[in-house]
């Protein structure tokens, strides 16, 4: 047992715990913490289960015949790394869902009674949209749409602004990040 490359059963479980890491940081600000715990509590006994049965195998001398499945879950790894650094899993999501989302935002007006059912915008699920209230002078701005998602398994807190002119303006409790165009990701306050 200790000799044979990782198996469908533990590579599933180690992909499993990789696709969630990258899903919660399909968004405009990563769920940080969420995402620490998850690699915590089952991403590292798993790769500490890889690595005694990998120096087993290595120093019993069969784990060379096999050596690229037994590297596997070093390349699931290595490409978790490589999409956190490079932001590949938003850019992703939120390419796809952009046509979407966009069209939902145009029809976001003041005179449109909010309605706070859940739908499926693109690949974000949104539950409330309403437009843009500019603090200065307390106007809400021309074409812009604030749409706020929900995740699962987490109560969301990060969502998207369309904001056609100027930038979104920061507070104690709101902080944006500019996507592309006049998109920007917007993180609320977290009700603590």
């Amino acid at each position: 047992m200790f000799n044979k490359p990782p198996g469908w059963l533990y590579l599933t479980a180690f992909s499993a715990v990789a696709g969630v890491i990258l899903y919660w940081a399909s968004v405009p600000h990563w769920y940080v913490l969420e995402m620490f715990l998850v690699g915590l509590f089952f991403g590292l006994p798993l790769w500490v289960i890889w690595m005694i049965r990998f120096s087993m195998a290595m120093s019993n001398g069969t784990a060379q015949p096999r050596l690229m499945r037994w590297l596997v879950p070093v390349f699931i790894v290595a490409g978790v790394a490589v999409a956190l650094v490079t932001d590949a899993s938003l850019w992703l999501r939120f390419t796809i869902s952009k046509p979407s989302l966009e069209a939902y935002a145009r029809t976001v007006t003041a005179e449109t009674s909010r309605d706070s059912t859940c739908q499926w915008v693109g690949l974000y699920q949104i539950c409330d949209a309403f437009p843009y209230l500019r603090l200065e002078d307390s106007k809400y701005v021309l074409g812009s749409a604030c749409l706020i998602g929900e995740e699962w398994a987490i109560d969301s807190n990060t969502s998207f602004v369309l904001l056609p002119v100027g930038e979104p303006e920061e507070t104690a409790d709101d902080s944006y990040r500019h996507l592309m165009g006049n998109w920007y990701g917007w993180h609320g306050w977290d009700h603590w």
